[in-house]
């Protein structure tokens, strides 16, 4: 940590605030860049990393070659700066991308090509810094972005120097940006102000880690989820949740109409995350979305036979995987989902044997309601989390 009497514990919450910035910050600023394009766009990153200050400079590249940044000064509640940063060769990729011009057609920085680099830092860095301010839950004021061009040390090391007055590190994100085919990569320097800092610390309590914790396990599952059955069906698919929430294990089968016949795709977790999920939907739900996976008129499907439960289960097996695999890389744990399993009957039939066994080991579970989107029809389904007692014990120790 850069600040002498900050614990080892408080370290640690700290730390993973900075991951749910990071990610959840790399997640908006997708769907910003997406629309912007109107192509789907991917930004990945393992979150804000601790960087002595005199390798800084190191985030960009080679510090004795010259480099292309854009600079976001930060006002309101938090004041400081953020830096994105790119090596010359990938900012010219880049305005390429942005300006739908073929690989190879920018020379050189010219006002054009800066223009659409600094809107996309705009767009990256405004996600960011939102994504910042929603945790703390305090106003923040991205301001105009400014565009440079010049060697790494003379561009970074002078805020640098302000930074050292009162911490020993900076906060960098290495980030991957993914459209098309090609994989550029960027830096990202967060250089908070003094007071800042110390208002960042001080807000990054327990109970905001665990609900951030949640949320973002969500929407990195459902964001990648999308990815997934997108290039499945070969149509724009979109996924989304507002987040992870414990629901009581007694009230577990009151999500779905009691009277009303249920489709289930049960997965047995094993290896470190052991336990079970369970993907459910209403009947008439599923039988609409086989429709709409098979690009079939609404109401072509009326009963589930063996093509439909094997619609089903594949839709089952990318989305059951893509959350399991966020919690399993937020855990950093690993974890084996089995086959799915395909269940038709009503809520509390399906529900009652894994909700005798969870009983064993907790009085909760884990539950996200999650909105499915093609080709402009919406539908609602409920994934549900119920670990093992170790598995259990690994998301308390992470997400409390």
């Amino acid at each position: 940590m850069t600040v002498a009497s900050t614990s080892e514990s408080a370290a640690h919450v700290f730390a993973d605030a900075l991951h749910t910035v990071a990610v959840n910050g790399a997640y908006n600023a997708s769907r910003a860049l997406s629309k912007w394009l109107k192509k789907g766009v991917h930004l990945e990153t393992q979150g804000f990393q601790h960087l002595p200050l005199d390798k800084a400079a190191s985030i960009a590249g080679e510090t004795d070659e010259p480099i292309a940044a854009i600079h976001l000064a930060l006002a309101g509640d938090l004041s400081g700066h953020l830096l994105l940063t790119f090596t010359e060769d990938v900012a010219l990729r880049l305005a390429d991308i942005m300006l739908g011009m073929p690989a190879g057609s920018s020379a050189e920085l010219t006002e054009l090509e800066q223009s659409c680099l600094q809107e996309t830092g705009n767009i990256v860095g405004t996600a960011y810094a939102n994504s910042l301010a929603k945790w703390m839950n305090l106003h923040l004021e991205p301001q105009v972005p400014e565009f440079a061009f010049d060697m790494a040390s003379s561009i970074i090391d002078p805020m640098v120097a302000e930074l050292a007055l009162y911490a020993d590190e900076v906060y960098a994100a290495s980030t991957v940006f993914l459209v098309d085919g090609q994989e550029l990569e960027w830096g990202l320097l967060l250089l908070p102000s003094q007071e800042s800092l110390k208002l960042m610390e001080r807000r990054c309590d327990l109970d905001n880690v665990r609900g951030n914790a949640l949320q973002t396990i969500a929407v990195n599952g459902a964001f990648n989820a999308s990815r997934a059955m997108s290039k499945w069906i070969k149509r724009g698919v979109k996924i989304s949740t507002d987040g992870f929430s414990r629901v009581p294990l007694a009230e577990s089968a009151n999500v779905f109409e009691e009277d009303a016949a249920m489709v289930a795709l049960h997965m047995s977790l094993t290896d470190q995350l052991h336990g079970h999920t369970l993907l459910g939907f209403r009947y008439d739900d599923a039988c609409k979305l086989v429709d709409m996976l098979m690009g079939q008129p609404a109401g072509t499907t009326t009963a589930l036979g063996e093509i439909e439960k094997s619609c089903l289960e594949e839709t089952g097996n990318i989305i059951a995987s893509a959350f399991v695999n966020s919690w399993s890389v937020w855990l950093d744990v690993k974890v084996k989902p089995g086959a799915p399993e395909f269940v038709v009957d009503l809520p509390s039939a399906v529900i009652a044997t894994l909700v005798s066994e969870q009983a064993l080991v907790s009085d909760e579970i884990f539950l996200t309601r999650t909105e499915f989107v093609v080709d402009g029809e919406l539908l609602e389904w409920v994934f549900m989390l119920m670990p093992a007692p170790s598995a259990l014990r690994l998301i308390q120790s992470s997400c409390e």
